[in-house]
């Protein structure tokens, strides 16, 4: 009988020292100090075979970006590493994400930044602290609140009454757009909640069975951007509650800009920014670990050319992963290439 593709055993030692977004990279690297179990006889290079091994990621809904870039990712994984077999499997994205991998159902998973640190925490979705790391800190993700051209929404106030899609129960869109209405001062008691998909929420909206939805997402969505080319759409600005959101969760949040490009907009719109990490367990072998982390940057023309338009990951802000650990063998590879 051939031997079976291993699942990767979670291991319950510690990781990197948590990552501080106030220090400069180069001394951030310099002073991560830590047995990297493995690495011993493993050059820079050596990551191209392995043992028969299952990867699988959680990425997110149809038409987010989240879903086209762990689909170009797996794939990428798939013709570079010998002997991984890498599948991208699409959930409600966030939430769901780091609870499958921290139950090590996934092996690698994408998740908003305000959402992993409830994980680690074990607050706001989570009932207890989930223990996760990170490879990399990639792009931002933005908050998209959608309506159609024509409606008389024109601030999260306008939504009280209607029904408005806030996300699935396993998203992190789920998680933002909560704490965007609570601090605009509505609850959820206040709409009528609609937990759809992304798709469903496009197609609802579409044919005016919703006023209104959110998702965070980097930009462009492309079921977002489909939308706009089938029916006229404006997004809804949050600079009213950014700086709320800014005082209540610090450095979760960034004001910023969806430009009016992205959709046809007759002008850019100021909301806010969440970064994403793509997180692993523990128990993910460092040389696997180390290797991931090297195509999620040395791949990235071909990881474009699979997901165009879909935004990169910078090298100089892809290690500020705090308060998430970063796996040992990320440290490895962005010490090796710090610069």
């Amino acid at each position: 009988m051939p031997p079976q593709p291993n699942r990767i055993a979670r291991r319950p030692d510690g990781g990197a020292p948590g990552t501080a977004p106030g220090l400069p990279r180069r001394s951030l690297l310099a002073g991560l100090v830590l047995p990297l179990a493995g690495a011993a006889g493993c050059s820079a290079r050596d990551t191209g075979a392995f043992p028969r091994t299952s990867l699988t990621i959680a990425t997110g809904n149809h038409g987010g970006v989240f879903a086209r870039y762990g689909a170009a990712l797996s794939t990428v994984i798939e013709h570079r590493l010998r002997g991984v077999t890498a599948t991208a499997r699409t959930t409600d994205a966030s939430v769901e994400n780091v609870r499958l991998v921290s139950g090590g159902r996934c092996d690698l998973g994408f998740s908003l930044g305000d959402t992993a640190t409830d994980a680690v925490s074990g607050s706001g979705a989570f009932g207890r602290p989930l223990d996760l790391v990170a490879l990399a800190r990639l792009y931002d993700s933005f908050v998209h609140l959608v309506v159609r051209a024509d409606s008389p929404v024109r601030s999260v106030a306008d939504l009280r009454g209607r029904r408005v899609g806030v996300g699935a129960r396993g998203s992190g869109t789920r998680v933002v757009s909560e704490r965007v209405l609570r601090h605009s001062g509505l609850a959820t008691a206040d709409i009528d909640v609609s937990s759809g998909s992304l798709e469903s929420c496009t197609e609802a909206l579409r044919e005016g069975r919703l006023a209104a939805f959110f998702f965070v997402s980097g930009f462009p969505g492309q079921a977002v951007l489909a939308l706009s080319r089938q029916v006229p759409i404006r997004l809804i600005g949050l600079r009213e509650v950014t700086g709320a959101l800014i005082d209540a969760y610090g450095s979760e949040y960034v004001a910023a800009p969806i430009p009016a490009s992205t959709y046809g907009l007759a002008s850019a719109v100021d909301t806010v920014s969440v970064r994403n990490y793509l997180v692993a367990g523990r128990g993910m072998p460092d040389r696997l670990a180390y290797a991931v982390t090297r195509l999620v940057f040395e791949a990235r023309a071909e990881i474009r050319r699979l997901a165009p338009g879909v935004r990169q990951p910078s090298i100089g802000a892809a290690v500020f992963t705090s308060p998430l650990d970063l796996h040992p063998g990320a440290v490895r590879w962005f010490r090796e290439n710090r610069g």
